[in-house]
C-alpha cells in the first residue's frame, strides 16, 4: 500500500512567501497575506489535485511539484516573491513526499526562465526530474 501524498495548504504557501520575503527582501502586504489574486493560489492548489475525464491532470509527485512551482510563478499569485515562493513550494512539496531536490544557482536561473516564458511546464518537469531523487 502506497503512502498518502502530503499536500501543501493555502496557509503553507502563504507562509513560504512571507519567509522568502523576510529572508531575501521584497514587499509584503500583511492585510491580504501578500496575495495579488487570492483565486490564483486556490486555482494552483485545486489544479494539482484535479482530474479531467477521470484522469489526474498531474498524476505523479514530480508532476504535481512542477505544477506548484510553475503555476505559482506564472500566475503571479503574490504581489512579490513569486519565483522564490514557487521554487521553495516545489522543493518543500517534494521533501514532504520523500524526495530531495538539489538546490543551487541553476534553480534561480530556471525560475527566471519560467517567469519570462522561456520554458514550458513540461520542460520544467523534465528539468526537475534530473535534479530530484528519492530520500
Amino acid at each position: 500500500m502506497g503512502r498518502a501524498l502530503k499536500v501543501l495548504t493555502r496557509a503553507d504557501i502563504i507562509t513560504i512567501n512571507r519567509r522568502m520575503i523576510q529572508l531575501f527582501g521584497g514587499i509584503y502586504f500583511q492585510n491580504d497575506d501578500n496575495l495579488a489574486n487570492p483565486g490564483s493560489l486556490d486555482y494552483v492548489l485545486e489544479a494539482i489535485q484535479g482530474s479531467l475525464f477521470g484522469r489526474e491532470l498531474f498524476p505523479t509527485t514530480l508532476e504535481k511539484a512542477a505544477a506548484i512551482g510553475f503555476r505559482t510563478i506564472t500566475r503571479h499569485v503574490f504581489h512579490d516573491g513569486n519565483k522564490r515562493t514557487g521554487m521553495e513550494a516545489c522543493r518543500l512539496f517534494l521533501e514532504q513526499n520523500g524526495y530531495l531536490m538539489r538546490i543551487d544557482r541553476e534553480v534561480v536561473e530556471v525560475a527566471i526562465k519560467i517567469a519570462s516564458n522561456q520554458i514550458s511546464l513540461e520542460e520544467f518537469g523534465q528539468w526537475l526530474a534530473t535534479r530530484t531523487e528519492m530520500q
